[in-house]
């Protein structure tokens, strides 16, 4: 039977159409992660949920099949409804069929004929200010409860269901310590997530007191959702978008759902590099609905665009194509000649597009004066961390952030490059944050040159550990914050109330220099640096043969790779990325830890902080710790060589 799951719902949700492509993994391509263990290590899902539990210690779990391709759905229901014949009990994992519409509750509570449906999530909230409210944050989880509410009252109209959140709550710290090294995680054969509980340590705790986690009631909200007063889809009814989407998946039949391209451009049922036999679910979609062909696919168009704002426009007239849209449909232009303004940025970029026109477009005199204000040796840091939603210390609240690494290039006038400093801590239960602003005060304190991130994030997150900070017992915690101060801006959140300061030494954000004064056509219209690193290197022949020897040669330092070491290598005389190249943590291995198979490379963020969630959840040796650790070490290292690169490109433009 073809059952419509909330999951399954949720994708109806965000666009009916993407109900014909899901499950069929030998058909289309999905660009989106489906490997369970993965997804529990990047958001430690698996550590609310089984907090969660204790709070219902009398709980009993409707087991999972180890075997996703044998799934009884109708074996969990009747498991469910024999625990059900009690006058009181709580189950987690109940199973509920109605028609062809199926669900897994987290935690259902039973006394008499009253239920509490409890959705648990690895989100947070905080009173007052990020409360739970009907709206983009928080809307697909509500849809979410009230479609499971849906299934219940129609399996079960005599019960009487009430609709709750637990979530982990910002107003709450734990009173222990080492609460997240609590639940542990292993993959078995089955490619299911498993939880190892350290017993003993459980023991000790108190749910009421030590907990973080918060039940919210959200029966105002559901019922309006299920009056349909809140809709998703402007469409349909609550009732009838399930009604339509359960018909649509039990028959496999095509939605015909119209495009609306703001969703369309997030679509994941597109092209895999990696599969490239599979279809395209989004492809198909454009040729049934607008008559593409393949050239129509190959032509510029919106979803290229850089922080395009005016969808509306576009779904109602059916347009996409950059030649087809004015350029007034993109806004109001600025009088500002010294930076590029974000519709001027657009409409380059469209001109550039269409007329094929490769060559970067630079506000040669605004960049020049900009960078005269820059002091040698310039640095260039960059940061990997985790928000984990179980605290590592007493004291310590939900999704407070935790850096456990940073890099440190140093560019001096006369052209050297030094790979200056770095700091990793991938300790199994170490809470790094302390010792890390000690090791980059001190890395940074060594000149009084400016200081480069690659986005605003360095700045947030030094903000979060300058608070942290605040509440410690830090012996040289006011050295330390003042270090922060000198180097970040106060945050801008519209609630912050706290300190202002003004920074000695202010940050420069090599991303925002990007925006203002530099576009790049190869960029497609991303200012990600994993996209302006390889449009660098197809403009800058400067670049593409520095690199192209060896760190030896080019008056470069390393702490992680050889000095025969090349940073771009060719294949058909096109530049392979240099983090393609970073290696495996365990190739040299004869036998690869299996729980590593499907996350075998550190070249991105998410894989980073995949590896740090492998290193803090998981029971390994410390030769398998060693190699992740030297696998973050390289990627981090790139990271800020990768901003060098940036910066030489800019410098080389600036003196032609």
């Amino acid at each position: 039977m073809r059952v419509l799951t909330k999951s399954r719902f949720k994708l109806g949700l965000e666009c009916p159409n993407k109900l014909y492509y899901t499950h069929k993994e030998e058909e289309y391509a999905n660009t989106k992660s489906n490997n369970p263990f993965l997804d529990a290590l990047a958001s430690g899902g698996f550590q609310v949920e089984e907090l969660a539990r204790m709070h219902y210690p009398n709980g009993v779990l409707i087991e999972d099949d180890t075997d996703r391709t044998k799934y009884n759905y109708e074996e969990k229901v009747i498991q469910t409804n024999e625990l059900l014949n009690k006058d009181n009990v709580v189950i987690f994992e109940a199973a509920f069929m109605f028609n062809n519409l199926f669900i897994r509750v987290d935690i259902l509570e039973k006394k008499g004929n009253q239920i509490n449906l409890i959705e648990v999530k690895a989100k947070s909230f905080k009173h007052g200010t990020d409360d739970v409210k009907y709206n983009a944050d928080w809307k697909f989880y509500l849809f979410d409860v009230a479609f499971q509410k849906y299934v219940i009252e129609n399996a079960y109209p005599e019960f009487k269901v009430t609709p709750f959140l637990m979530l982990a709550d910002k107003d709450k710290s734990t009173t222990i310590d080492g609460l997240n090294q609590m639940f542990r995680i292993s993959k078995n054969s089955g490619n299911r997530t498993g939880i190892i509980k350290m017993d003993e340590q459980l023991n000790k705790i108190n749910i009421e007191r030590d907990s973080i986690l918060s039940l919210i009631e959200v029966s105002e909200i559901i019922s309006r959702i299920q009056k349909s007063e809140e809709r998703i889809l402007p469409e349909y009814e609550f009732e009838e978008a399930i009604k339509l989407f359960s018909k649509a998946y039990e028959e496999d039949r095509y939605f015909d759902y119209d495009l609306k391209f703001n969703i369309c451009k997030k679509c994941e049922f597109k092209k895999d590099e990696k599969k490239p036999y599979l279809k395209s679910g989004f492809e198909n979609c454009f040729k049934r609905k607008l008559n593409w062909t393949e050239d129509d696919f190959k032509a510029p168009n919106a979803f290229e665009i850089w922080d395009f704002r005016r969808w509306k426009h576009l779904i109602d007239n059916q347009i996409l194509k950059l030649e087809d849209i004015s350029d007034a449909a993109f806004g109001d232009t600025t009088d500002n000649s010294s930076k590029i303004g974000r519709v001027d940025r657009q409409l380059i970029q469209k001109y550039k597009s269409l007329e094929n026109e490769s060559t970067p477009y630079l506000l040669k005199d605004s960049l020049k004066s900009e960078m005269e204000n820059w002091k040698y040796p310039l640095n260039f840091i960059d940061f990997e961390a985790s928000t984990v939603a179980l605290p590592f210390y007493s004291g310590q609240k939900p999704y407070e952030k935790v850096v456990f690494q940073f890099s440190h290039h140093v560019y001096y006038e006369d052209g050297t490059i030094t790979h200056e400093n770095e700091y990793i801590n991938v300790t199994a239960g170490d809470f790094p944050n302390f010792e890390f602003v000690r090791q980059l005060k001190n890395a940074l304190g060594a000149n009084n040159g400016t200081v480069f991130q690659y986005s605003p994030y360095e700045n947030s997150t030094l903000n979060q550990v300058k608070v942290q900070l605040e509440a410690s017992d830090e012996s040289d915690k006011a050295a330390l914050i003042n270090f922060i101060k000198t180097l970040t801006t106060p945050p801008t959140d519209k609630d912050y109330k706290g300190e202002i300061w003004s920074p000695s030494r202010k940050m420069i954000d090599l991303c925002e220099v990007i925006k203002a004064y530099y576009y790049n056509p190869h960029t497609k219209g991303s200012n990600s640096i994993k996209a302006v690193l390889p449009a660098i290197f197809e403009s800058s022949l400067f670049i593409r043969d520095k690199y192209s020897k060896s760190i030896s040669e080019i008056n470069l330092t390393s702490k992680n790779f050889s000095l025969n070491h090349i940073w771009l290598n060719f294949e058909n005389e096109k530049v392979i990325d240099p983090y393609k190249t970073l290696g495996k943590p365990f190739e040299e291995w004869d036998t690869r830890m299996e729980r590593i198979t499907e996350m075998d490379e550190i070249n991105n963020g998410g894989a980073a902080l995949t590896a740090y969630g492998l290193t803090q959840y998981t029971n390994m040796s410390n030769t398998e710790r060693d190699s992740l650790k030297a696998s973050l070490l390289k990627y981090c290292e790139l990271d800020t060589l990768a901003m060098v690169m940036v910066f030489e490109h800019l410098k080389e433009l600036c003196e032609e």
